[in-house]
């Protein structure tokens, strides 16, 4: 069986094109929930050591998918901002890798993330520090207005991803919850990869880090929570069905 390695460098393995600090191409922007009560609540160095821990294992997570230099990030406080260098197949499935890999190691040290996806003319030059652009600010706003943990497609990026979805690289349109209620949005389904970035419904285990977190809080946080573990639901119903659906149809070929 291929390693997660080999798996991930068949993603990333290819001629580079050059990095545009200018262009179109798809972003990700997403939040640590809770981190300024966790900055009131933690021993200054116990945090700073989470943190560090959550740095290695993201970054290392990230290493492979950086192999072509065509995805790049930066962190600054509680906000994570990741960018491709483009709009095709190959860039949304490294910015839909990028962001599993961020979903998980982040509940993994009992901080939720909430994202959104955007798409649109975008500066991302490292060497001055200037990182702007429409679809940074398309995502901050709609990112506000998400209640439950999660990553949400802007509809800049819709088409891209209805063009590009697939059982590896997980979005459904169903209900999510956002600040006045369930609306209909594509949006990641996080839960469908394994830690090795295989098609594989983790349901149980990313329950069990919502149950981590769900520990450490009371009253309106919980609601987030409950509210994740019902996206989760759907989300694993939706391409567990449509799975066994594909099956009957290969299985009635075959007949």
């Amino acid at each position: 069986m291929p390693t997660r390695k080999s798996k991930i460098q068949r993603i990333s393995h290819r001629v580079p094109l050059a990095w545009n600090d200018s262009g179109e191409r798809l972003i990700l922007y997403a939040d640590f929930m809770g981190f300024k009560e966790r900055v009131y609540s933690t021993d200054h160095e116990k945090l700073r050591n989470t943190l560090e821990q959550f740095n290695q294992a993201w970054h290392n997570r990230l290493q492979p998918l950086q192999m072509s230099g065509e995805l790049k990030f930066v962190q600054f406080s509680d906000s994570v901002l990741v960018i491709v260098n483009g709009i095709n197949a190959r860039m949304f499935n490294l910015l839909t890798k990028a962001a599993i890999s961020l979903m998980h190691e982040a509940l993994k040290i009992h901080f939720g993330i909430k994202g959104v996806i955007a798409q649109g003319v975008f500066s991302f030059d490292n060497e001055n520090g200037l990182y702007f652009g429409r679809p940074l600010v398309d995502a901050y706003l709609l990112h506000e207005e998400i209640k439950y943990y999660g990553i949400v497609v802007h509809h800049t990026a819709e088409n891209t991803v209805k063009n590009n979805v697939s059982r590896s690289n997980p979005y459904t349109k169903e209900d999510v919850y956002i600040e006045k209620g369930k609306v209909a949005h594509y949006h990641l389904c996080w839960n469908m990869l394994d830690e090795n970035l295989d098609t594989k419904d983790i349901s149980v285990l990313c329950n069990s880090w919502l149950d981590s977190i769900e520990e450490t809080v009371s009253g309106h946080p919980r609601q987030y929570i409950d509210k994740t573990r019902e996206v989760l639901k759907s989300d694993s119903n939706y391409w567990n069905n449509k799975s066994e659906e594909q099956n009957t149809e290969v299985g009635d070929l075959n007949e």
